[in-house]
């Protein structure tokens, strides 16, 4: 088994040091970081960080995702198996792109995982850690805290495909290029444009090396929809921000 690690944390202060220093101490699994650069408290960028990431680690990976302002409070700490990983988080909206209405969803709650005195603004080291230990080391989910029948899931829309496919602006990585929710594979058009707030783009190339100036809409490594501008950041080109809503069209 792998733990792997995705926080708003950053790298300068203690906190990852301190996550990995308590799971060393009670298990030999490796511990790998996803990313600790989420933005502060952005829980969305988080969930569709493992929504893109997550796939593409082997089964039997446990995922501590700790993008937590509620820490401390009545919130509750989930431990969720769907395909053969497991992923630990806030009960704040971080796993609803990773977990199907039938994965086995469980509320961490049983002490005897948590270190002793904790505090009530360090669960990653107090619980987190502890619980994922635990479960590299053979522990099941079950012993951790009740089954859950319900989670708390984010005020996202999914694309509705059809004529005409309606998606939302993601994610903007660190290049400005504008990822969209809307997978190419299920727009119906083989052709086909893009519109959204104060734009239309028809072009779509292959790869951004032999792209004409300008923007212009390019399937990514996810299968997604995305804009992109060569050598430059369509983020800042037009003026458009992760939340916009766009619409997929047919194009002659």
């Amino acid at each position: 088994m792998k733990i792997a690690l995705l926080t708003d944390f950053g790298t300068r202060d203690p906190y990852v040091a301190v996550m990995k220093g308590v799971i060393a101490s009670r298990t030999i699994a490796p511990i790998l970081d996803l990313s600790h650069e989420i933005a502060r408290y952005d829980v969305l960028e988080a969930a569709w960080f493992l929504r893109t990431a997550a796939p593409w680690w082997p089964e039997g990976t446990i995922f501590v995702a700790v993008v937590d302002p509620g820490v401390g409070s009545e919130r509750r700490i989930l431990g969720a198996e769907e395909n053969g990983r497991v992923f630990l988080a806030p009960d704040n909206g971080l796993l609803t792109l990773v977990l199907t209405r039938s994965a086995s969803v469980v509320s961490i709650e049983n002490p005897a995982y948590f270190l002793p005195n904790g505090s009530t603004t360090f669960h990653g080291r107090d619980r987190f850690a502890p619980a994922a230990a635990a479960i590299a080391n053979g522990t099941s989910i079950d012993d951790l805290g009740p089954r859950l029948t319900s989670i708390v899931r984010l005020d996202y829309d999914p694309p509705q495909y059809g004529e005409v496919t309606r998606g939302t602006i993601v994610a903007v990585d660190r290049f400005g290029n504008l990822i969209t929710d809307v997978e190419r594979a299920r727009v119906p058009h083989p052709r086909f444009a893009l519109r959204g707030p104060g734009i239309m783009i028809d072009r779509l190339e292959t790869n951004y090396a032999d792209a004409e100036p300008g923007a212009f809409l390019i399937v990514g490594s996810s299968g997604l929809i995305e804009i992109s501008v060569g050598n430059g950041s369509a983020a800042e080109l037009l003026k458009m921000k992760r939340l916009d809503g766009v619409e997929v069209i047919h194009s002659t």
